[in-house]
């Protein structure tokens, strides 16, 4: 057995003895328990012992009391009815026989003679009661309280031979009574006398003060009963118990008391032998506790200090104590330990720096190093940020599933691990890009190092059996040019790769200024939302002219955004933002709630006009846009044929298909439709002929330079014979100039708008001016007064 052990075993046996020291104060505290029964039960026994001496006394007294109402002298003297001669009669026997008051009451219970005349009155009406009950038993005590003494009364009848009187004698309970029971019994005693008037008598043993003498009737009522209880008088503990007499007359109740102090005696001798063992105990487990701390401490604080190291994350010193052979077995576990930590902290470091599919390093590790690289003391002259993104890897995924799709992405870094130099950091830092941090690339190299990488990326995938053709679009940015902290530069390399993608190129370089942009593009966007919640747009109207009537009957509801710090927003550039971050069909309900209501204004003002709302591109898609849309005509009673709902060739081509049964079913509650822009998409004609549309809209881009013999004239020309020949309108938007009326009034063109008629109104300005266009156009005649009367209407409505 080692000497660890040997130590080991010794503190056991001390914690053996501290435990039997404290085993022997549980045995103790039994014992104090038992000792207070016991005392208990003594004085239990006590109170039925003082009741039997008290029945003992009675029967003794009784036959006293019966002997001289016998006796011949005292019979004749009460017979002779002469009161001096009763009452020498009456105190002799008294005294022969101890008694403390001596009565003669006549058969009525009235007082004859009495030794204490101030209390005969009180006596003779106490006494009658016992009167009517003296068949009880004779060793049954008779008790009565008279002012402030309680007496023990027996009666006797005076028979010659008949019953001429009854003698009473009294004898009092006090504290000579209460002592004698006290040293029958080996415990102090109280006698509590209860009178019919409230008043109690206490004859006790105890030499108690006046208020602790008040408290003992009290304290025998609360202590009545069979269990004994602990009391405290005149400062003092006792053990109580209270008998109640069996008596007739007034109730009388036996205290029995024992000083605590004298009921614990016999259980503190036992204690302070006890606990002076237990302190020998603790004093030996103390001892023999500091000689093993002593040698058991100094492996165990280079323990504690290994822990403490390991605790601070250095694992390189290993930990080596002197002593027992379990020390050396622990600090073998602890440089195991320690050794394993390490390696788990080395693994979770790298997964927390290094994309977990790929293996490259993260935008976490990148965003340090490109850190480093830019302010340390050595730093290169310049540092190219290459961003590279794969656009259709959802797609991939989507079609032919996620595996795939990680397939592609670890080839894509393989590739360009291989193909970077070999100083060039090559980094993941989104779901489809990857960061190539190139030091001491020339800004006109960079671009073409970018195009080399995309290069490689793009061309010959060849995965589970498909060839894939990747997407890919790379953002440039420089340092220092661009930026001079790591935050800078990759904010502004996202910013060259959005401008690629929006200019559909392979590699942009970050043009300076562009900042200032993508701030203007935030605020727009987070401002939109509660520019809509608050109904801060507003709505202008553009007329359309009927050309064969030369009319006003319609116009297009144009919405206009006025920025509280950035001033008035064009649409074209708000509106693409909505559609961006899925904003647009919030933007539509506005637009579509505010034109109808506008519009049922006109109405009930007995303005009668057709009002064209755009769609964005998402919102024909949308299944409850047709419930929205008639819902809002019929609470504004708006008939659904006065509405007409713009849509674009490129929100149809999403999935013609459902676009078509989203129209169809407006179109049979009334609502007509007309392709926005039409030229400027992608759409066929069987395509276009599936669709239930009404007009179609020449794109303002052609009407710019629409004159006679141009190759723009000629694109309108076809648009509006193709339309006529589906049964279409024509409607051309952006007439701007006279050519340009004169050129579609000739080819039949049905409907024009443009700056040339009016630019767009406010809802206050449209009654007057459709009024007064409805009268200058139809009654000009000739070309020459057509457009002369589309001076007027413009220049006023310009004012």
């Amino acid at each position: 057995m080692g000497s660890f052990r040997k130590r080991l075993l010794v503190l056991i046996i001390g914690l053996v003895v501290v435990t039997q020291t404290v085993t022997l104060t549980a045995v103790l505290a039994s014992t104090a328990h038992n000792v207070e029964a016991r005392a208990a039960e003594h004085l239990r026994s006590g109170g039925s012992f003082v009741e039997q001496l008290i029945r003992f006394r009675a029967g003794e007294l009784a036959n006293g009391v019966a002997v001289l109402a016998a006796d011949f002298g005292f019979r004749e003297a009460v017979a002779s009815g002469d009161a001096p001669t009763i009452m020498s009669a009456a105190r002799n026997n008294a005294q022969r026989i101890g008694a403390d008051m001596l009565l003669l009451l006549d058969t009525r219970g009235r007082v004859l003679a009495s030794t204490a005349p101030e209390t005969s009155a009180a006596a003779g009406a106490s006494l009658d009661s016992l009167l009517q009950d003296i068949h009880g038993p004779r060793d049954q005590p008779n008790f009565m309280v008279f002012g402030r003494r309680s007496y023990q009364f027996f009666l006797a009848p005076v028979r010659a031979p008949e019953t001429i009187a009854w003698v009473a004698m009294g004898f009092l309970v006090d504290a000579r009574l209460a002592q004698r029971m006290g040293d029958l019994v080996g415990s102090q005693v109280a006698l509590v006398s209860h009178g019919r008037d409230g008043i109690a008598h206490v004859a006790s043993t105890l030499p108690l003060p006046p208020q602790a003498t008040q408290a003992a009737p009290t304290v025998s009522a609360a202590t009545a009963g069979d269990v004994p209880r602990v009391i405290r008088l005149a400062n003092t503990d006792y053990l109580s118990f209270t008998k109640r007499l069996d008596s007739r007359g007034d109730s009388v109740d036996v205290l029995l008391l024992k000083p605590m102090h004298e009921v614990l005696a016999p259980y503190r001798d036992v204690r302070d032998d006890l606990l002076l063992i237990d302190g020998i105990a603790l004093a030996l487990a103390a001892v023999v506790g500091t000689l093993l701390g002593r040698s058991a401490a100094r492996p165990i604080g280079e323990l504690v200090r290994a822990a403490k190291r390991i605790q601070q994350g250095q694992y390189e010193t290993a930990v080596a104590v002197a002593g027992a052979d379990e020390f050396c077995s622990l600090a073998a576990t602890f440089n195991a330990m320690q050794k394993n930590i390490a390696e788990r902290e080395a693994d979770i470091t790298h997964h927390a720096y290094h994309d977990a599919l790929t293996g490259l390093p993260n935008r976490t590790l990148a965003t340090r190093r490109l850190q480093e690289l830019v302010s340390g003391t050595n730093h290169p002259a310049q540092v190219a940020l290459i961003l590279i993104d794969m656009r259709n890897v959802r797609d991939i995924n989507t079609s032919l599933g996620h595996h795939v799709g990680d397939e592609v992405l670890r080839e894509a870094s393989r590739r360009l691990r291989q193909n970077a130099a070999s100083h060039d950091s090559v980094a993941r830092v989104g779901e489809n890009q990857f960061l190539v941090i190139a030091p001491e690339c020339t800004p006109a190299r960079s671009p073409l190092y970018a195009d080399q990488l995309a290069g490689v990326i793009r061309t010959g995938f060849h995965l589970s059996g498909v060839s894939l053709d990747l997407r890919v679009a790379c953002g440039v940015c420089l340092y220092p040019d661009h930026g001079a902290t790591a935050d800078e530069l990759l904010q502004r390399v996202q910013i060259a790769l959005e401008d690629a993608d929006e200019a559909r190129s392979r590699v942009a370089i970050y043009r300076p200024g562009r900042d200032e942009e993508h701030r203007r593009r935030l605020t727009l966007i987070t401002d939109l939302r509660g520019a809509i919640d608050s109904d801060a747009l507003t709505l202008v109207y553009q007329p359309k002219v009927a050309m064969a009537t030369r009319s006003v009957k319609s116009l297009e509801a144009l919405v206009r955004w006025t920025h509280p710090q950035l001033g008035p927003v064009s649409p074209g550039e708000f509106v693409p933002l909505a559609e961006h971050t899925g904003g647009s069909r919030r933007l539509t309900s506005w637009v579509l709630s505010a034109a109808i209501r506008q519009m049922g204004e006109w109405r009930r003002a007995g303005l009668a006009v057709e009002l064209a709302v755009n769609l964005s591109a998402p919102d024909i898609l949308d299944p409850e846009l047709g419930d929205e849309i008639l819902e809002t005509l019929r609470s504004h009673r708006v008939e659904a044929n006065s509405l007409l709902l713009e849509i674009t060739e490129s929100a149809v081509m999403r999935d013609p298909q459902l676009a078509a049964r989203h129209m169809q079913l407006l179109r049979i509650a009334g609502v007509r439709f007309a392709i926005d822009d039409f030229g400027t998409g992608h759409s066929s004609l069987s395509q276009l002929r599936m669709l239930p549309v009404d007009e179609l809209k020449i794109d303002r881009s052609f009407m710019t330079n629409a004159r006679l013999g141009s190759d723009a004239a000629t694109i309108v020309t076809s648009t509006i014979e193709l339309g006529h020949s589906m049964g279409l309108n024509v409607v051309a938007e952006g007439v701007e100039e006279p050519e340009a009326w004169n050129l579609l009034r000739r080819l039949g063109c049905d409907f024009a708008q443009g700056f040339l008629i009016s630019p767009p109104l406010a809802a206050a300005d449209v009654p007057a001016f459709v009024l007064q266009a409805n009268q200058l156009l139809p009654a000009s005649d000739s070309t020459v007064m057509q457009i002369r009367a589309l001076d007027q209407l413009a220049g006023r409505s310009r004012r």
